[in-house]
């Protein structure tokens, strides 16, 4: 049976269609693996304005879905398009999706967020219960999907569909929650008794993310460290979670090292591996050249990418810019954020020009060349669950330095120059004085070409690949199955 699973995967972000943070990335190299390794695997996602969607052959399936908010019904248009052996279904309302974010703008996020992604799971939950789709099992992904084994144990627990379908829900981040006003519970057309301590209500607002933890079968994380830190810090989580009622359960994200193979990137102005690296030069030169930075210069070039916010530490990156640029680094900062982070590095971009380089994007080509390009990654995240960033940039060899939290912590080691050991630096303090300390020693390194050279192999010789881990993903379906049919935890 288990190689005939049929899977539904529900996600607000899916790469490269649509992506804010590694979410997108994850969910792709999972959906991608379990689907090479003989499951059927199915994908829901909004149809936002990208002309990456635009550009899919998708075909509609449903021209107008009646869709219930409230007390009204808005329609939705259901596509099918195919990326690899998946397939996605993408769910059309422009009220909702055709916007330039996901989630929000730099100013902050849609007053609306409860509204579009209530429809969002009201319409997943529509159109599979009048469609001859069945899935044994719906994996749904972060608190704007969380809302899927709510809905099915509640509206729709008796459309003969979906009554034997299990759920597995994975959090990505704990931090992001999905917290609205208590009145937007009426949007769901779930009657008020749930709005409680014991269900739906969560510090006097209605909890999208406590709504999935509580209905779906299986809840995990995506590091063991992460889900202990979790249990330890956040007394409000485990409020709902323990480790006898409702176990959370942790496994590590991977990636897709067919995609990012720096071999046969074609991203890249030249490809190169653990035997030749040299063209990790050349990525580095063109780099330079492409950012305006200055191409003589003998120190490293130290990246920071992905989103910019405070949990991912950019208040340390900023307090320590300048004493990173007079220690002989350069640095690239590539990514969207907050418009705090966004304009206060434009400034920094101006102070030093030639040494520091903002690039307000994401695109998958920058991603790449940026990571190919740099040999130091710096990470000083306040928190990190998972990580997907850091096993890319050691996929392409980029030295990180990072703070041990989450899942960076169970990824590096720390470099041992005698022994030769070791794929980063590490630090612990969230402090600026404490990352410095670690650059500092990722510079000593740097400045020794026979000790670069050792501890740039050992990041080439990670392997965090997805093949590795699908028989743990397929194990956690089965146990979601086995509980949703009423056999024990």
């Amino acid at each position: 049976m288990a190689d005939k699973l049929r899977i539904a995967m529900v996600t607000p972000e899916l790469a490269p269609l649509a992506r804010s943070g590694e979410l997108a990335e994850a969910v792709a190299g999972l959906a991608k693996f379990l689907a090479r390794s003989g499951l059927q695997v199915s994908i829901f996602l909004p149809h936002y304005r990208r002309s990456e969607i635009d550009a899919l052959s998708k075909e509609i399936l449903v021209e107008e879905l009646q869709v219930p908010v409230g007390e009204k019904k808005l329609p939705a248009t259901i596509y099918r398009a195919e990326q690899g052996r998946c397939l996605i279904y993408l769910i059309d309302q422009p009220k909702y999706f055709h916007r330039d974010y996901i989630y929000g703008s730099p100013q902050g996020d849609y007053p609306d967020n409860a509204e579009r992604f209530i429809f969002f799971n009201r319409a997943v939950c529509e159109f599979l219960s009048g469609k001859r789709l069945k899935f044994d099992l719906i994996h749904c992904h972060n608190w704007p999907a969380s809302l899927v084994p709510m809905l099915l144990k509640s509206i729709y627990q008796k459309k003969p569909s979906l009554k034997k379908t299990a759920c597995v829900l994975t959090i990505h981040n704990f931090s992001y929650q999905g917290e609205f006003p208590a009145e937007s519970l009426r949007l769901t057309g779930l009657d008020w008794n749930y709005l409680n301590s014991h269900q739906l209500a969560f510090k006097g607002k209605f909890s999208f993310l406590k709504a999935g933890i509580l209905f779906a079968d299986v809840v995990n994380t995506v590091s063991r460290t992460y889900r202990d830190e979790v249990l330890a810090n956040r007394p409000d989580i485990c409020a709902f979670i323990s480790r006898k009622s409702k176990p959370l359960y942790s496994l590590r994200n991977g990636i897709d090292d067919e995609e990012w193979n720096p071999a046969t990137d074609h991203f890249l102005p030249a490809n190169f591996s653990q035997e030749d690296p040299s063209g990790k030069a050349v990525c580095k030169k063109q780099l330079q050249k492409d950012l305006q930075l200055a191409g003589e210069e003998t120190g490293p070039l130290v990246a920071v990418v992905g989103y910019l916010t405070r949990l991912k530490g950019i208040d340390l990156v900023l307090e320590a810019a300048g004493a990173m640029v007079s220690s002989g680094c350069q640095l690239v900062m590539a990514g969207q954020g907050e418009e705090k982070y966004e304009s206060a590095l434009a400034e920094l971009q101006k102070i030093y020009r030639g040494r520091l380089a903002f690039r307000p994007e994401f695109s998958p080509g920058l991603y790449h060349q940026v990571l190919a390009g740099a040999d130091l990654l710096l990470m000083p995240s306040l928190e990190e669950p998972g990580g997907l960033t850091l096993m890319h940039g050691l996929r392409y060899g980029t030295v990180p330095v990072v703070r041990a939290t989450g899942g960076l912590r169970e990824t590096v080691q720390q470099f041992s120059p005698g022994e030769g050991t070791g794929n980063g630096f590490v630090f612990e303090e969230y402090s600026a004085e404490a990352m410095n300390r670690a650059i500092g020693q990722a510079l000593e390194t740097y400045a020794s070409p026979e000790l670069w050279a050792r501890v740039r192999a050992n990041c080439l010789q990670t392997d965090h690949s997805w093949s590795n881990l699908i028989r743990k993903y397929r194990l956690l379906y089965r146990k979601a199955i086995n509980l949703n049919s009423g056999g024990n935890r």
